[in-house]
């Protein structure tokens, strides 16, 4: 891989979160979020209504979620996906814990205040001061409520769906910041516990990212120290961020 393509790859993981994910609908909102208000928005069928409601009523059950999660990346500069997975971790409001066992251990955890990457292997750590976590509630559908999404995106009820006991949303951005970068995302809620899935994000350039879930876990213990990393004396912790993938996985 070149270094045009390694940084292009490094920039999308980290635009891209996995679990999230859905981090990565909060990608184009990492630069611009101060553009005017959208128009509003045109009113639900009651089909989507009906799905939104129940999302929203199990939200407010949920403190803590945990579940498997394999992503897949396709981007145009590389021949093969780039694939990734490991367990996922989240205690409201603010907390969030990736660990993953393929390609190669690594973890990234948010805590509210920061944006903490560790490569235990390499023996290096990154760390970044950042609020992105809050935003990140949101879009995990983890925060008030999945309507929010509203403010950005058209969603829609999707009849053709292969994925069974799921709901599928589809969200067409209405913002122009978001528009240049995302083309729509998929999001497959479990029709039980209203949790996604499984997320499709397409990319205005072709590449796409697909996560998807299982082993799903509400409220589990998980102990707040889950969130808390100490490192090694030989580990060397930098205050940027190169990305998400290291020499091993490109």
């Amino acid at each position: 891989m070149t270094r045009s393509q390694q940084d292009r790859t490094g920039r999308k993981s980290w635009l891209i979160l996995p679990a999230a994910c859905l981090a990565a609908l909060a990608m184009a909102g990492l630069q611009a979020w101060s553009e005017a208000a959208p128009p509003p928005a045109k009113p639900l069928d009651p089909a989507l209504r009906d799905v939104i409601d129940r999302f929203d009523a199990m939200q407010a059950k949920i403190e803590r979620i945990s579940a498997n999660f394999k992503e897949v990346k396709n981007l145009a500069l590389l021949k093969d996906p780039l694939v990734q997975g490991g367990r996922f971790y989240h205690t409201k409001p603010d907390k969030f814990l990736w660990e993953y066992t393929l390609p190669e251990p690594k973890m990234r955890i948010l805590n509210g205040k920061s944006t903490i990457t560790y490569f235990p292997a390499q023996k290096r750590a990154e760390e970044i001061k950042t609020r992105f976590s809050k935003r990140l509630v949101k879009y995990l559908g983890l925060g008030p409520t999945l309507e929010d999404l509203g403010d950005e995106f058209e969603m829609s009820l999707v009849k053709e769906n292969d994925y069974k006991g799921t709901d599928l949303v589809l969200l067409i951005p209405n913002r122009r910041q978001i528009e240049k970068r995302i083309t729509e995302i998929r999001l497959w809620l479990d029709s039980d516990v209203s949790y996604p899935r499984r997320i499709r994000i397409l990319e205005v350039d072709g590449d796409t990212t697909v996560i998807t879930f299982d082993n799903l876990a509400i409220n589990p213990e998980i102990s707040l120290t889950k969130y808390e990393i100490t490192f090694p004396k030989d580990v060397q912790v930098t205050r940027e961020f190169s990305g998400f993938f290291s020499e091993s996985s490109r």
